[in-house]
C-alpha cells in the first residue's frame, strides 16, 4: 500500500515551527555576576556558587603552572625567586594563613591597565568561572564571553585595593561568574595600572559547545520526523 504526504497549510507551517525550534540554540538565564568576597583559602568560595559547593578545577598554581585547560593570553606564573617580599599568593598557599601570600605562587602580569584573559580550551564549557585577585591598584573590572565570543557583561568594584605591594592578603577577592550556556573566557583589569596577580583560577559545571554539523543533524532529523507524522494510507 503506498502512502502520500498531506501538504496542507496547516501541516506546512506546523513543519515550518519545528524547524525553527530546531535550528535555535537552548535558551540559557542570563549570566550571575558574583559581587567580590574576602578570600584567603579555598574554604572561602562562596556557598552555592558550585554545584556541592566543590569547583570541578581549581589552580592554585603551587606546582608553576597553568593547568586545567587555560591559557592566558598575558603574564605568567611566577614563585620562589621571582619578586620575593613582594609576591601576592592566596594567603594559605604557603601553609598557613598569616597574613602574607610571599610564600606562594602565583599569576602575574606588569600591565595591570591593560589586563589579563583567561580563556577554557576544552569543548565542554564551564557554567561558574571564578579566580580570585590578589594584588593590584584602584578598581578592578571582571568581564566575560560566551562560546560564541560574545559579552556576556562585566563588573566594577573598588574600594578594597590597599597601596603595598608586600604580599598583604586582607585585600584579596574572589571575582566569580555563572552562565548555564557555557563561559569561554573571563577577564580581569586594575584601574590604576601597575601590576596585576591573580590565584586559584577555578571553575565547575559543564555546557556542551553546539557545532554547525551537529544543528545540520538536528534539522535533518526533526524534518524527517515530522514529514513521517504528516503521512496516512492513500
Amino acid at each position: 500500500m503506498r502512502t502520500a504526504a498531506i501538504h496542507t497549510p496547516a501541516a506546512l507551517a506546523s513543519l515550518a515551527g519545528l524547524l525553527a525550534l530546531s535550528t535555535a540554540p537552548a535558551s540559557a538565564a542570563p549570566p550571575v555576576f558574583w559581587e567580590p568576597v574576602p578570600y584567603l583559602s579555598m574554604a572561602d568560595i562562596p556557598a552555592g556558587f558550585y554545584a556541592g559547593n566543590v569547583p570541578g578545577f581549581l589552580d592554585t598554581l603551587e606546582d608553576g603552572a597553568l593547568d586545567g585547560q587555560l591559557s592566558a593570553n598575558k603574564g605568567s606564573v611566577i614563585g620562589p625567586g621571582q619578586f620575593d617580599g613582594l609576591r601576592d599568593s592566596v594567603d594559605a598557599d604557603d601553609g598557613s594563613i598569616d597574613g602574607s601570600g610571599v610564600g606562594g605562587h602565583s599569576f602575574f602580569f606588569n600591565g595591570g591597565a591593560q589586563g589579563i584573559t583567561f580563556t577554557f580550551t576544552g569543548t565542554q564549557l564551564p557554567t561558574a568561572f571564578g579566580l580570585v585577585w590578589t594584588d593590584g591598584f584602584g578598581d578592578v573590572t571582571f568581564s566575560a564571553v560566551d562560546g560564541n565570543g560574545v559579552s556576556l557583561g562585566s563588573i566594577t568594584r573598588g574600594g578594597f585595593a590597599d597601596p603595598a605591594v608586600s604580599g598583604a592578603t586582607a585585600e584579596d577577592r574572589f571575582f566569580g561568574l555563572q552562565y548555564d550556556g557555557g563561559i569561554r573566557s573571563v577577564s580581569i583589569v586594575n584601574s590604576g595600572g601597575g601590576g596585576i596577580e591573580i590565584d586559584h583560577l577555578q571553575y565547575g559545571g559543564t555546557a556542551p559547545v553546539p557545532e554547525p554539523a551537529s544543528w545540520a543533524l538536528m534539522l535533518g532529523g526533526a524534518a524527517l520526523l515530522r514529514l513521517r507524522s504528516l503521512r496516512r494510507p492513500a
